[in-house]
């Protein structure tokens, strides 16, 4: 498997205003998700979602996440390669599963392995 992006997320204050934008901008069509998230999906193995924050807290970013066949394999190459886990890996309905790394330089990057 090629460790290509699978998803993106986008924190959002205001969802209507955030989907409204990326509609317009790039034709994304999202569909709500459940608590307060907005998912595009283009059926091609990308997706997009819009997170609902109660405002955007200074540094709070846009957080991609790479296909992998094996997340809890990979979170332990990530502490072998010196990043630490922030999120185990957690269930998402449908889709499969994700998790959050931290890098070795405190960059949050998520991972996805579908079903």
């Amino acid at each position: 498997m090629e460790h290509l992006i699978a998803h993106i997320e986008i924190p959002s204050a205001n969802l209507e205003k955030s989907q409204k934008f990326y509609t317009e901008l790039f034709g994304w069509e999202f569909k709500p998700f459940g608590n307060g998230y907005l998912l595009y999906n283009n059926r091609k193995g990308i997706t997009a979602g819009l997170r609902k924050a109660d405002k955007i807290a200074k540094g709070e970013k846009t957080i991609f996440h790479v296909n992998v066949n094996n997340i809890d394999e990979t979170l332990k190459k990530v502490k072998k390669l010196g990043g630490k886990t922030e999120r185990e890996k957690t269930a998402i309905p449908v889709m499969g599963y994700y998790a959050l790394l931290k890098d070795p330089d405190g960059n949050t990057i998520g991972l996805f392995q579908g079903h």
